[in-house]
């Protein structure tokens, strides 16, 4: 007996040891659970079930809240928790939903493509796998006795097994959609013990291999509904339109499902489709359904010219099922918003509603900096309130199914969505040539993934495409997937790209023509390759610190080829995390913040708004380049405009037109057109001037403002959703004499003093430093002009490792020069003193010639003139120009050129001229990891001013680009976050011939495009600065 014992142990051993647990099994993907389904909520009657509240009826009911929680190291450490009786008194209490690393348990960890753990598929580890087990009791309400009851959780990462009142219930993975449990035969009237195990790391996170934070925990909600014995199960909507596009027909595709015992018949569904002055009601019969079976019927309708969905105008109507019993009493209601909208591929375009949009869209991570991946609906109004307001009309749900919510407020706002299945296997496939879905064993992993998102977000209006999924290849799988996918929703187009690592000009076999971060001539040639078919860009403008740069050339491009139907920007927001550190103060933190290993850094922020959804200066450019409004000049003098309505559907009967005339400080002449009338796709010529009187020599711009005229979901009566700017032609200004007066040198040492009226320059005549410059006895210099080739490199600059920018300046030296002057000379003739330095910049690639002269005049101002040699060894330059120090108190900002924000050459679209005025701390942008920021280009002259209204005036000949900050570039250049970012005793103040562009199109390569690269060779620019006391001599006295 001892030995049979034996025997029976060690062979329960061996099996343990061979047998993978279903988190280590590809095949399993699931256990017990129900088939997906539209999102949908059970009502007692049609009229509660119009509240689209979930928590008004009294069939649901929410398990959010506070949960016993054990954090555990690995799975073997679980004890038999889920059992009723076992004693969790001690255990600590964990929010639902939450991740558990956000509330202080295990590590967060942020890596792009490296599985965090050793890649061995399906294998994951035993031992360092976080675990996390949750208990919470509930009790069914007393209406529920002799009900079907499902548990349903909307998100858990990654895998799960579920117990209720001690016995095993399910088992599930794929952490981005649901899983729904029959607990029918679990429950009992009373106390109920609900436990659940989940693990951090499964066979399915080999599918979840996306760039983004790795987090674990039940992070959406859990709830309980209870269901008639026959319920509808499930609903698929579909609305097709005409050739027209006129009227609709609607069709609906019910599942009713029978658990009963027993067969059942002449049960029926009450249809009320209404809004809109429309009310459409019919009865539809069931047929007879036998025991624990599942019938099927569908309904049709026309519906003549209702009114239809777009991103532009998404109306919709709210529909409602009412299953009735065969003695006509409500079993229950169901309620959903539609929207009637077609898409459809014709001529090479996708179409919605008979129009090809232009796809001004971003990539959009679930992430919320104190929540991480539990995104509050608050959180995602505000994105889609800055969407809409900043004319982003897409979103790609990168790389997962989001929460159900989100699309629920697309269809409301209005947002064209790409869904995405939650595929993305990076490492395996990109860098180890492992194809899973090349495995037959993978097949329904991968399949599933995509099919039951269908299922589940079907009915939503705002979905125009689906996706299979993100950089993972192509194999047999995703052939399955498209066909099972097509199979339930023939209405969608399909997209899919997998970015080959080589970016060679392969087509995707599926709908849409789609790639990542192409040249303008890939695009080009992807475009001609296949007539038949859309290119949309899934991913560019990778936007990555200070970025997005050359946004303007894609749209050109865009808008030169009607096949060409936009691009979606990675991505819509930083993923920073907040933190504190030790000292309590609160930053963004990244990959490696954690202690983290492997980790990508600051890979993770990429986004167009910082984490907490403060748009960066790059979000003005998108509104710019993506505005649906055109306004074009024809005769500027005659004040003959031209409106283009670039909507597919939207009259602009809801903007009025707002035009000034203006001068840098007056308002010359202003008007508005309050109805403009042009419909979509039109032009409309309006006649706003003539502007034929005398002009000032001023500089004249016509400023036209395309502004709400009533309030709107996204945006209040006034905002502005369009602008132009004209220029009218510059006329010559007469040169102003010199103020008559005399400019005094005197020499003490190698020191020159100049003196001219108030102002007091001292030169060093040995090192050729301008020393000191005094005001009245105020002197406004720490230390004067220095010739400046370097910025503190922003993430694109340092893209492309050993070749990038930044390296190639670091190994050249820009980062370290050093100034020797070989000769000063000083030349005077009572109306001014002239003092020319000539020397060298000692780089590590080879000396930079400089000669830098300054010309003292008589009413205190020097003009200040640079001549700079960089040669052929050093190819490219950050930038060049003077930095200046000037005393801390001058922190008052004022300058006439584009603005407000911040905008460089090759990102300076959005940013138009005009005379703007901000704090010196205000011309700082935050991001998440410092870099060079807040450059404003094409300035004319600028004033920086003490709280006394005294300080500098510069003007440029004719403009310049400036920065000016608290910060020392040597600060921000070692700064990894925005705590490491120490104000100095300074103002340090950049006038800049130029800076080279941002980039944008990668973050990875050196790609700025050439024209907005610094090269080696001469470089020739100068400015005029005036020392003023800006109360007693105005401005604008100066400037005349």
């Amino acid at each position: 007996m001892k030995l049979a014992a034996l025997i029976i142990m060690i062979g329960a051993q061996l099996m343990a040891q061979t047998i993978a647990p279903e988190w280590e099994n590809p095949e399993i993907i699931g256990i017990n659970k129900e088939a997906p389904h539209a999102t949908l909520v059970p009502f007692h009657d049609v009229e509660s079930s119009l509240s689209f509240a979930a928590q008004r009826s009294d069939r649901y009911q929410l398990l959010n809240g506070d949960w016993k929680f054990k954090f555990l190291a690995k799975p073997a450490d679980a004890p038999d928790f889920y059992k009723s009786d076992y004693a969790d008194a001690d255990w600590d209490l964990l929010a639902v939903p939450s991740n558990w690393q956000m509330k202080g348990y295990g590590q967060p960890i942020y890596t792009n493509i490296t599985h965090p753990f050793p890649a061995d598929p399906p294998k994951v580890p035993h031992d360092a796998n976080e675990t996390g087990l949750y208990r919470r009791e509930f009790e069914l309400p007393a209406g529920w006795h002799g009900r079907e009851i499902f548990l349903h959780f909307a998100g858990v990462q990654s895998a799960m097994t579920v117990w209720v009142n001690g016995e095993k219930v399910g088992y599930s993975q794929d952490s981005m959609l649901p899983a729904e449990f029959n607990i029918t035969s679990y429950v009992k009237q009373g106390r109920n013990v609900l436990a659940v195990q989940v693990i951090r790391w499964s066979d399915g996170s080999y599918l979840e291999d996306q760039d983004f934070w790795r987090l674990s925990g039940i992070y959406r909600d859990v709830y309980l509904v209870a269901r008639p014995h026959v319920y509808l199960r499930d609903f698929q909507i579909i609305t097709d339109l005409d050739q027209h596009y006129e009227n609709a027909t609607l069709t609906i595709e019910f599942s009713v499902m029978n658990a009963s015992v027993k067969a059942v018949k002449d049960h029926a569904i009450a249809i009320r489709l209404a809004g809109h002055g429309l009310d459409v009601t019919e009865n539809v019969k069931v047929p007879e359904i036998d025991a624990r079976k599942e019938g099927y019927l569908t309904f049709s309708r026309q519906i003549a010219a209702p009114k239809k969905w777009s991103a532009e105008i998404p109306d919709l109507y709210t529909i409602t099922f009412a299953l009735h019993d065969a003695d006509g009493s409500a079993l229950e209601v169901v309620s959903q918003k539609i929207g009637f909208r077609k898409v459809e591929l014709v001529n090479g375009q996708v179409l919605v509603n008979g129009k090809a949009p232009s796809f001004k869209g971003v990539n959009r991570h679930e992430i919320q900096p104190d929540a991480g991946r539990t995104v509050s609906e608050a959180t995602m109004i505000k994105d889609i309130v800055l969407m809409k307001q900043h004319n982003i009309n897409a979103v790609r749900t990168s790389h997962y199914p989001n929460q159900t919510r989100w699309y629920e407020l697309c269809d409301e706002y209005g947002l064209y969505v790409i869904d995405e299945a939650n595929i993305e296997s990076h490492e395996l496939w990109a860098n180890r040539r492992i194809y899973l879905d090349e495995k037959p064993e993978w097949q329904r992993a991968f399949v599933t993934r995509g099919t039951a998102m269908v299922e589940r977000d079907k009915n939503h209006a705002s979905i125009i495409m689906w996706s299979m999924g993100n950089e993972t290849g192509y194999g047999t799988a995703f052939d399955v997937m498209y066909r099972e996918m097509k199979a339930l929703d023939p209405t969608r187009p399909i997209h899919y790209e997998s970015r080959t690592p080589a970016y060679i000009a392969d087509l995707s076999k599926y709908d849409i023509i789609s790639t990542m971060y192409p040249t303008l001539a890939h695009i080009i040639e992807l475009t001609e390759k296949d007539p038949t078919r859309p290119v949309v860009i899934c991913e560019y403008a990778h936007s990555m610190g200070n970025s997005t740069g050359n946004l303007k050339k894609y749209w050109d491009l865009f808008e030169s080829h009607p096949r060409l139907q936009g691009a979606f920007i990675w991505d819509f927001v930083d993923q920073g995390l907040a933190k504190k550190s030790d000292d309590g103060r609160d930053y963004f933190a990244y990959g490696g913040d954690y202690g983290d290993v492997p980790n990508d850094l600051n890979f993770c922020i990429n986004g167009v708004v910082n984490p907490d959804r403060r748009p960066q200066p790059a979000m003005q450019e998108c509104k710019k380049i993506f505005q649906f409004v055109k306004v074009s000049a024809i005769d500027l003098h005659a004040g003959v405009i031209a409106v283009e309505n670039k909507y597919n559907f939207a009259a602009l009967d809801f903007l009025q037109l707002e035009w000034q005339l203006v001068t840098p400080f007056a308002t010359v002449k202003s008007g508005t057109i309050k109805d403009l009338g042009v419909p979509p796709g039109e032009s409309r010529v309006f006649v706003i001037g003539p502007f034929d009187e005398p002009l000032t020599p001023d500089d004249h711009y016509l400023n036209v403002s395309l502004k709400l005229k009533s309030d709107q979901a996204w945006a209040e009566q006034g905002y502005e959703v369009a602008w132009e700017q004209f220029v009218f032609p510059v006329r010559t200004k007469m040169k102003k004499e010199a103020t008559a007066g005399q400019v005094t040198a005197k020499t003490s040492g190698h020191m020159l003093y100049v003196t001219a009226a108030d102002v007091v320059a001292a030169f060093d005549k040995k090192s050729g430093a301008f020393s000191s410059l005094q005001l009245g006895g105020v002197e406004l210099l720490e230390r004067g002009a220095r010739v400046n080739l370097w910025r503190a490199p922003t993430d694109n600059d340092d893209g492309g490792a050993n070749n990038s920018f930044g390296a190639r300046w670091r190994r050249d030296g820009l980062d370290a020069l050093t100034f020797s002057a070989r000769q000063v000379d000083v030349a005077e003739n009572g109306a001014m003193v002239k003092i020319v330095v000539r020397g060298s910049l000692a780089a590590k690639a080879g000396d930079i010639d400089v000669t830098t002269s300054y010309v003292v005049c008589s009413d205190g101002k020097i003009h200040v003139q640079n001549s700079i040699a960089v040669p052929d060894a050093i190819k490219t330059l950050p930038r060049v120009g003077t930095e200046w120090l000037l005393k801390n108190e001058f922190d008052q900002v004022t300058w006439y050129g584009r603005g407000p924000h911040e905008n460089y050459i090759d990102r300076k679209e959005g940013a138009r001229f005009g005379v703007y005025a901000s704090a010196l701390h205000d011309l700082y942008f935050p991001y998440v990891k410092p870099q060079e920021n807040g450059n404003r280009c094409d300035v004319r002259w600028m004033t920086i001013a003490n709280s006394d209204n005294v300080g500098l005036l510069v003007i440029g000949e004719p403009s310049f680009e400036f920065s000016a900050t608290h910060y020392s570039l040597q600060n921000l250049t070692q700064a990894k976050h925005t705590i490491d970012v120490e104000e100095a005793p300074y103002t340090a103040l950049n006038i800049d011939y130029q800076q080279a562009g941002l980039g944008g199109d990668d973050s990875w390569n050196p790609r700025t495009h050439q024209e907005y690269q610094l090269r080696s060779g001469s470089y020739e620019f100068g400015y005029t600065i005036m020392p003023n006391d800006f109360t007693k001599k105005p401005l604008r006295d100066l400037l005349k």
